[in-house]
């Protein structure tokens, strides 16, 4: 695999990366002055708000580290010639991974106890508390991924094959990451599996309970609010989709990385590709999720759409 050279055969991949880039900024963007905006309103800082915020930074965060890299390859500024820099890098690009994956499973756990209900113990004290939770859930995310990423760095310098640098002529990040592949590859597998794990049985819990929530409704004795059932059913079914691109995802990018990546002449930028669409369409799952979030961007799109018909000129 070598990722060096502007090969017309990577550019599809490029061109999908960049698109997924200003997506995600743009939609991270909006979660973020939705937060920011409901802040001003009310003074107060409310706990999903809290890891919104926290998840919305830390995608822009990742975006940020990939478009260095991108640019990195295509102006050849040498940014990474120098091996310790690229331990650098390596290291903050880690760290938005297990950052990103944690919040997500962070958010995913906040839902979770915010919509079951428990009879006593630990579960009912986190639900009972959950103000003075997350901010103590966020700080622990924080030293977790911080720890995490030191770990994976090492274990990816001092493995047997080290990326390196010995020539002294230009070299991207794109090597340097083809040359340790299967250490990238282990140790992005060994940061995010722990959270998914969290994200996937909080998701999947949810949908049985709702399900089962909005078969008890139908199932009542009274005459169920055909209204209420219906936004229940939308809920329920949003949280499905959330739990297929969850499975899909990780599956296969499973498949992926050991069967194609290791076989393939564009495998790096496949990798890069898979890594860059799961921020987005994170952020675009969570925007139509979230009616409050869903319901803004739609103000946002009208207000565009009475400002271009107010400035049209009459013909």
């Amino acid at each position: 695999m070598n990722p060096e050279g502007h090969s017309q055969n990577h550019l599809p991949y490029i061109i999908i990366i960049i698109l997924e880039l200003g997506i995600g900024t743009f939609m991270n963007l909006f979660v973020i002055y939705v937060v920011y905006r409901d802040f001003i309103k009310t003074k107060t800082l409310r706990s999903g708000d809290q890891i919104l915020l926290c998840l919305g930074i830390s995608n822009m965060f990742y975006g940020f580290l990939v478009f260095v890299s991108l640019l990195d390859y295509f102006c050849s500024l040498g940014i990474f010639s120098r091996i310790h820099t690229a331990y650098i890098y390596l290291y903050l690009f880690l760290f938005a991974i297990s950052s990103c994956a944690w919040l997500s499973a962070s958010l995913g756990f906040f839902y979770f106890v915010k919509i079951s209900t428990f009879g006593s113990g630990l579960l009912s004290w986190v639900k009972k508390n959950i103000t003075s939770v997350v901010p103590r859930l966020l700080l622990g995310i924080l030293l977790v991924s911080l720890f995490n990423s030191v770990l994976s760095s090492l274990f990816i310098i001092f493995s047997p094959a080290p990326p390196r640098n010995n020539t002294g002529r230009f070299v991207s990040i794109a090597s340097v990451f083809s040359q340790s592949r299967t250490q990238f590859i282990y140790s992005t597998i060994t940061l995010s599996i722990g959270s998914f794990m969290v994200l996937f049985s909080t998701t999947f819990y949810l949908v049985v309970y709702l399900m089962k929530h909005s078969y008890r409704m139908k199932k009542g004795v009274q005459t169920p609010n055909n209204e209420h059932l219906r936004s229940f059913d939308k809920v329920v079914w949003r949280m499905m989709h959330s739990l297929l691109f969850y499975g899909i995802y990780y599956l296969l990018m499973l498949i992926i990385y050991f069967t194609v990546i290791t076989k393939m002449e564009s495998g790096f930028w496949l990798s890069y590709l898979i890594f860059s669409l799961f921020p987005v369409v994170q952020v675009v799952l969570l925007v139509l999720a979230n009616p409050r979030l869903k319901a803004a961007l739609k103000d946002t799109f009208l207000c565009l759409h009475l400002r271009e018909s107010v400035c049209k000129p009459i013909q």
